[in-house]
Protein backbone atom coordinates (compact mmCIF):
# COMPACT_ATOMS: atom_id res chain seq x y z
CA UNK A 1 0.00 0.00 0.00
CA UNK A 2 2.66 2.58 0.91
CA UNK A 3 4.64 1.42 -2.41
CA UNK A 4 1.78 2.81 -4.12
CA UNK A 5 1.75 6.22 -2.33
CA UNK A 6 -1.39 5.30 0.48
CA UNK A 7 -1.67 6.26 3.73
CA UNK A 8 -2.86 4.48 6.35
CA UNK A 9 -3.73 4.79 10.02
CA UNK A 10 -2.22 1.92 12.26
CA UNK A 11 -4.19 -1.32 13.00
CA UNK A 12 -3.76 -3.71 16.12
CA UNK A 13 -5.63 -6.08 16.49
CA UNK A 14 -8.02 -6.04 13.93
CA UNK A 15 -9.30 -7.19 10.59
CA UNK A 16 -9.51 -3.86 8.75
CA UNK A 17 -7.16 -1.24 7.71
CA UNK A 18 -8.32 2.43 7.04
CA UNK A 19 -6.58 4.57 4.50
CA UNK A 20 -6.43 8.33 5.30
CA UNK A 21 -7.66 9.67 1.36
CA UNK A 22 -6.68 13.18 1.68
CA UNK A 23 -2.97 12.40 3.06
CA UNK A 24 -2.73 9.76 0.05
CA UNK A 25 -3.11 12.59 -2.33
CA UNK A 26 -6.94 11.95 -3.25
CA UNK A 27 -8.89 14.64 -3.60
CA UNK A 28 -12.27 13.23 -3.62
CA UNK A 29 -14.33 11.98 -1.22
CA UNK A 30 -15.13 9.10 0.87
CA UNK A 31 -18.33 7.64 -0.90
CA UNK A 32 -16.81 9.02 -4.51
CA UNK A 33 -13.77 7.04 -3.91
CA UNK A 34 -15.82 3.97 -2.87
CA UNK A 35 -17.86 4.19 -6.38
CA UNK A 36 -14.91 4.97 -8.36
CA UNK A 37 -12.84 1.74 -6.84
CA UNK A 38 -15.83 -0.38 -7.63
CA UNK A 39 -15.57 0.66 -11.39
CA UNK A 40 -12.23 -1.03 -11.09
CA UNK A 41 -13.02 -4.09 -9.03
CA UNK A 42 -12.34 -3.48 -5.40
CA UNK A 43 -14.78 -2.44 -2.83
CA UNK A 44 -14.16 -0.06 0.31
CA UNK A 45 -16.28 1.03 2.83
CA UNK A 46 -16.60 4.63 3.16
CA UNK A 47 -16.27 6.03 6.78
CA UNK A 48 -19.03 8.33 6.39
CA UNK A 49 -21.30 5.14 6.11
CA UNK A 50 -20.52 5.06 10.07
CA UNK A 51 -21.53 8.33 10.93
CA UNK A 52 -25.13 9.82 11.35
CA UNK A 53 -24.78 13.24 10.41
CA UNK A 54 -22.15 15.62 8.12
CA UNK A 55 -18.20 15.48 8.53
CA UNK A 56 -17.11 11.98 8.80
CA UNK A 57 -13.13 11.91 8.28
CA UNK A 58 -12.29 11.47 4.41
CA UNK A 59 -10.87 7.79 4.76
CA UNK A 60 -12.28 4.30 3.99
CA UNK A 61 -11.97 1.08 4.88
CA UNK A 62 -10.37 -1.85 4.10
CA UNK A 63 -10.92 -5.65 5.54
CA UNK A 64 -7.89 -8.12 5.10
CA UNK A 65 -8.96 -11.04 6.69
CA UNK A 66 -8.54 -12.54 2.80
CA UNK A 67 -6.00 -14.77 1.13
CA UNK A 68 -2.91 -13.17 0.26
CA UNK A 69 -3.49 -13.54 -3.23
CA UNK A 70 -6.96 -11.69 -3.01
CA UNK A 71 -5.20 -8.79 -1.12
CA UNK A 72 -2.32 -8.57 -3.68
CA UNK A 73 -5.52 -8.13 -6.44
CA UNK A 74 -6.96 -5.61 -4.26
CA UNK A 75 -4.30 -3.58 -3.65
CA UNK A 76 -3.18 -3.61 -7.56
CA UNK A 77 -7.14 -2.89 -7.95
CA UNK A 78 -6.69 0.22 -5.16
CA UNK A 79 -3.60 1.47 -7.34
CA UNK A 80 -5.42 1.41 -10.51
CA UNK A 81 -8.41 3.62 -9.14
CA UNK A 82 -6.16 5.87 -7.65
CA UNK A 83 -3.97 6.54 -10.81
CA UNK A 84 -7.02 6.91 -13.00
CA UNK A 85 -8.33 9.93 -11.10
Amino acid sequence: MRGEGFVTLPAAGAYFLSIDLEASGIAIGDEAFARHCIEHGVAVIPFSAFYAAPGSPALVRLCFAKKDETLDRGVEALAKAKRAL
